[in-house]
């Protein structure tokens, strides 16, 4: 189902979340995009249930390994189905046969839930939108004064990725970039960080892994090149300036994780229109945060989506950077040092290592915008003597 519309019947192994069969396609338009444009190898039951598998709590999820061992069948997917497939994410879900339900009595959006940690109440019957959430640190939604928020928890023995959500959302507040607001909160003397969904009942997330098979890869076309095509083919309301002011902010806080989960479009569920690229999130996995201070850097970096080093990813995107002119020096380390000042496992020395290499990664952004420009004023000075 989507919402109240039905989209296809199948049947489906409850126990090991294995689709055996699709029985009818009633609504081909509202098939999920990855299974409308699905891998050529795969069959259509297969395409279903890898998008189911995507959606749900991965097994390597932060700390449910004790609980799976043991386990006959995939709990995690007969959870999934327990909770109806239902998230906070998009308004699919799963309709048992015979059963007398509609959207508006059991989505999360309109009704209320239980927010507490996966692990806590991972044995739970409750249905809630955390069986149905992808990724591999530890999170949770929960209700704070009537909005849905997702907390989420980052890995030991530095918990960086909390306060580098909160970094980056003030650093592009202050670049006017679309993006989702983070703030922290101390769970257990360990940080957490805290966000608002970003969609409502009426709007759902896509993510860019979803449309990458609209059309087939030409011969030396490159991921980005394939990528904007696949774009430009589904009409979406997203230029090339957004997409590469997102690697462009990638390449200066060092984000090593915008894989094509991490970031996506806004679609009305109503009309299946596309409103335009989803505010800019899950920003964690980045400034370092797994690395000893000796060896923060800015050579080299790692990358995604469309390079594996960020130099190369950045040779992709234009060279306009308007947004760059709005961050000065003095607030980026100012914005680093206070938010870092307040985790009690991360030094002062470090925290000074993290904001000066990100200065210098400006810098380097601004060259490259300046070097553009040189040539450009080259390229128009040849054709004014031709």
């Amino acid at each position: 189902m989507q919402k109240n519309e039905l989209v296809m019947k199948l049947d489906i192994n409850e126990k090991y979340g294995r689709v055996r069969k699709i029985i009818q396609i009633e609504n081909s338009e509202r098939l999920p995009l990855s299974v409308i444009y699905k891998d050529e190898n795969d069959s259509l039951e297969e395409s279903v249930e890898h998008w189911m598998r995507y959606r749900n709590v991965p097994k390597t999820r932060d700390g449910l390994g004790a609980f799976l061992k043991g386990f006959q069948g995939d709990p995690i997917q007969e959870l999934s189905l327990k909770s109806l497939g239902l998230n906070l994410s998009d308004q699919y879900w799963f309709k048992p046969e015979g059963r007398q339900l509609n959207w508006e009595s059991i989505n999360f959006f309109q009704n209320d839930f239980t927010g507490k940690p996966l692990e806590m109440t991972f044995e739970s019957e409750e249905r809630r939108p955390d069986y149905s959430s992808n990724g591999d640190l530890s999170k949770y939604w929960t209700i704070k004064n009537g909005e849905r928020v997702l907390l989420k928890a980052g890995k030991g023995p530095l918990y960086q990725e909390a306060i580098n959500e909160v970094i980056a959302s003030k650093l592009l507040a202050k670049a006017e970039i679309p993006h989702v607001k983070y703030s922290m909160k101390m769970i257990d003397n360990t940080p957490w960080s805290e966000c608002a969904t970003f969609v409502n009942e009426s709007t759902e997330y896509i993510p860019a892994y979803e449309i990458l098979n609209v059309v087939k890869t030409q011969e030396n076309e490159g991921p980005y090149n394939h990528f904007m095509r696949c774009i430009e083919t589904l009409k979406i309301p997203v230029t090339k300036k957004e997409i590469d002011t997102m690697l462009q902010f990638d390449y200066l806080i060092n984000n090593r994780d915008r894989h094509f989960g991490n970031f996506g479009f806004i679609r009305n569920v109503d009309t299946l229109k596309f409103k335009g690229l989803a505010p800019l999130f899950d920003n964690g996995n980045s400034l370092w945060f797994d690395k000893y201070i000796t060896q923060i850097n800015p050579y080299k970096q790692p990358a995604l989506p469309f390079a594996q080093k960020q130099d190369k990813q950045l040779k992709k995107t234009d060279h306009q950077m308007d947004w760059l002119r709005k961050l000065d020096d003095d607030f980026i380390q100012e914005t680093i040092m206070t938010e870092m000042g307040k985790s009690p496992y991360i030094d002062k020395k470090r925290s000074r290592k993290i904001a000066d290499t990100v200065i210098i990664l400006k810098k380097k952004l601004e060259e490259y915008m300046t070097h553009s420009k040189g040539i450009y004023r080259k390229i128009a000075d040849h054709e004014h003597r031709r």
